[in-house]
């Protein structure tokens, strides 16, 4: 299976980063498609969208018509340092196509699958990943070193959770002398 070798890389770059804390699963995991037309919750139909590249290809959301809920999953993040290491190339403007993907559904509620403790579930977070986005891009395009990008991501953004995700970032996107 040719997405097997990406999937078991994948696996061992997270253990790596998180050694002893994350389970341990037989790879590949086999999944069941979610239906074209959808499945129900306690009376809710969620389906599923395609939201295209974001943190990562082949992104989707759930949404929830009913009660204005999208569950974004990499698409969005809440008071949360954004994993940009798969953006070389076209992937800030393909993480904006996502979010205008999720933003089309008009959510009420936009629950972040990187989340901060004390965040809420607000479509805000929408506009905050986007400028984000802008901010780390606008930087890049400086061609700044590993330690300014990680610097000055941390300045921009000091309240945000998990500031290992900047200096990762920054060691996939920024090639040092």
């Amino acid at each position: 299976m040719p997405g097997g070798c990406a999937v078991r890389r994948r696996a061992e770059l997270w253990t790596g980063l998180f050694p002893g804390q994350l389970l341990e699963v037989p790879i590949p995991i086999l999944a069941t498609p979610v239906p074209a037309d959808g499945f129900a919750i306690d009376g809710h139909l969620l389906i599923s969208v395609e939201a295209g590249h974001s943190d990562t290809d082949d992104t989707t959301v759930l949404h929830a018509p009913s009660i204005g809920l999208v569950a974004v999953g990499d698409v969005v993040y809440s008071n949360v340092h954004q994993y940009l290491a798969e953006t070389p190339g076209s992937g800030l403007e393909a993480w904006h196509r996502a979010l205008d993907v999720v933003e089309a559904l008009h959510p009420a509620h936009v629950v972040a699958g990187h989340k901060g403790p004390s965040a809420d579930d607000s479509p805000a977070d929408i506009d905050e990943t986007r400028r984000y986005l802008d901010v780390a891009g606008a930087l890049l395009a400086t061609g700044p070193t590993r330690a300014q990008f990680y610097s000055h991501v941390l300045e921009r953004y000091p309240q945000r959770n998990n500031p290992h995700t900047v200096w990762l970032s920054a060691t996939r996107l920024i090639k040092d002398q």
